[in-house]
């Protein structure tokens, strides 16, 4: 379901920052856009005939909104139209942008934990919001996203699942989960290490599951040999 156009760690630069896309004809859903992203978004032509965009941020870490400004400047002066921005903390994400001259008329937010969509290609899609395990100094969030009526879960960056997230996906109700991992394993960890991870998700439950945000000493062969799925580059 998901294009991603970057799979890596903040450090990975190599793999690109971590985001995805769902594209249906004029209609584009970004999820994250770190620094690496709008150079990618103009060498896959995802712009060209695009008139509904709306961008998921989980996080304000650089490696999620570094080309954030880019991405809305680019909308609104080149497409003339207005993206539309989903993240729950408002007074955080209007400061952000104003920082760096991004000013409110160049954007439509909605900051409303729970939101439902109704999209002229997508149809109805709707997200859900959930506190993420990351760091202490800025809010993070996963989220729940039903779209063609199945849901999947994404991270963002985290270093835990939740058990009502493993629950959901035991029943079925979640079809697939992007998950932060990483090899470095320690205390304090702000994201989820591989270990971890096979600790959390039953060896059966291992093919719904697809690693992103990956860091430099994690491997493929390490991921798959543990039954989980790698989350692939499309978009370049």
């Amino acid at each position: 379901m998901l294009d991603f156009i970057g799979t890596g760690s903040a450090f990975n630069t190599e793999l690109g920052n971590t985001s995805a896309v769902i594209r249906k004809n004029n209609s584009t859903i970004l999820i994250d856009c770190g620094g690496t992203v709008f150079h990618r978004l103009q060498q896959s032509n995802i712009f060209e005939g695009l008139e509904n965009l709306y961008i998921v941020i989980t996080h304000t870490h650089p490696d999620h909104v570094g080309s954030l400004g880019d991405v809305i400047f680019y909308s609104y002066y080149i497409l003339k139209n207005r993206p539309t921005i989903f993240f729950p903390n408002k007074e955080l994400i209007q400061k952000f942008l104003t920082s760096i001259g991004v000013s409110d008329e160049m954007y439509h937010l909605n900051s409303s934990y729970m939101v439902d969509v109704n999209d002229t290609q997508f149809g109805d899609f709707s997200l859900e919001f959930l506190p993420a395990n990351h760091v202490d100094t800025i809010p993070a969030y996963s989220f729940i996203m039903k779209l063609n009526e199945k849901k999947f879960y994404y991270s963002g960056d985290a270093n835990n699942i939740s058990a009502k997230i493993i629950d959901k996906m035991m029943s079925g109700e979640i079809y697939r989960i992007y998950q932060d991992t990483c090899e470095l394993d320690y205390q304090g960890n702000n994201h989820l290490s591989l270990r971890k991870l096979c600790d959390l998700i039953p060896q059966e439950l291992r093919k719904k599951v697809y690693c992103m945000h990956l860091d430099k000493q994690i491997t493929d062969k390490e991921i798959k040999d543990s039954g989980f799925n790698i989350a692939k580059i499309h978009v370049i």
